[in-house]
């Protein structure tokens, strides 16, 4: 699953959800690199106060839905 991220400092990437929130990877953020020329890849945890708390809501709900056992319903990833 992948979605949009914009940071609060305008920098925009992408969240990338690949496992539970219980995994340390489970949410990854991927940015363009400062040189431009490559990309960085990082966990959430480590941009957590560069992001709204909405948005930290957002991606463990996603999670949640995705990959816990929670029993929310499952996303409708098209």
């Amino acid at each position: 699953m992948v979605g949009p991220l914009t940071l609060a400092d305008g920098a925009e990437g992408r969240i990338v959800l690949i496992g539970p929130r219980t995994a340390s990877d489970g949410a990854m953020v991927v940015l363009m690199a400062t040189d431009k020329s490559s990309v960085e890849s990082l966990p959430f945890s480590e941009v957590l106060d560069r992001v709204s708390p909405s948005v930290i809501v957002n991606v463990l709900c996603a999670q949640e839905r995705q990959f816990g056992d929670s029993g929310l319903p499952t996303l409708d990833v098209q």
